[in-house]
């Protein structure tokens, strides 16, 4: 059987969203406002089909796919290469305080360069790569699913679509939002991007 389907999610709001401060591999748990989201995914994916669920180990992602997993009865499994990009020094700051206390290391990574690692962190190249690693195992045909779930973050998300993709919708992707690929031969297509049919209107945050 192969796999046809993935639904990639963002996980649910963060006091760190709010405040649009950089989370990158922080511990940051979901506020209240995330939980209420990621239950009102839940309840909406109970009317789809998916056979499996994966997500990053940090703990907003992780919260959210298990509130989405008791929802459609489902284990989760966790996989380190979904994790956010580690933004090293960045981390618990937002981008005003970041070019203030980091002003070289901020400006380089502004520039976009994908090999450029934020002090102690990540270049957005190491976030590829092992998003494309953990990508061919999760839509391996021999894994005996057509449709799965993977439970993510927004950087590291827009980071792996971009390699996909010469060109991505500009559509903010608001916490649990949804985004839909289908594979058409050996060919992946966007079937849908970050759609959010269970907040209805509900406002969130690109960090």
């Amino acid at each position: 059987m192969s796999v046809e389907l993935i639904h990639i999610i963002r996980h649910g709001q963060t006091e760190f969203n709010t405040e649009r401060r950089l989370q990158g591999a922080l511990p940051v748990p979901l506020n209240d406002r995330g939980r209420q989201q990621s239950h009102a995914l839940g309840r909406c994916l109970q009317g789809w089909s998916i056979d499996a669920i994966y997500t990053s180990p940090r703990a907003r992602a992780k919260e959210t796919a298990h509130i989405i997993g008791a929802y459609l009865e489902q284990t989760v499994v966790e996989d380190e290469r979904l994790a956010e990009i580690a933004f090293g020094d960045f981390e618990g700051h937002t981008f005003a305080e970041v070019a203030r206390l980091y002003p070289d290391a901020y400006k380089k990574w502004e520039s976009s360069y994908r090999s450029y690692r934020v002090p102690g962190g990540e270049s957005r190249l190491d976030v590829q790569l092992r998003m494309e690693a953990a990508w061919r195992d999760i839509t391996s045909a021999g894994n005996g699913y057509s449709t799965a779930a993977i439970v993510g973050h927004s950087s590291a998300m827009m980071i792996f679509l971009a390699s996909m993709f010469a060109f991505l919708p500009s559509k903010p992707v608001l916490n649990t939002s949804v985004t839909t690929l289908k594979r058409f031969q050996d060919i992946w297509r966007i079937q849908s991007f970050a759609e959010t049919p269970h907040l209805a209107g509900a406002s969130g945050s690109s960090l």
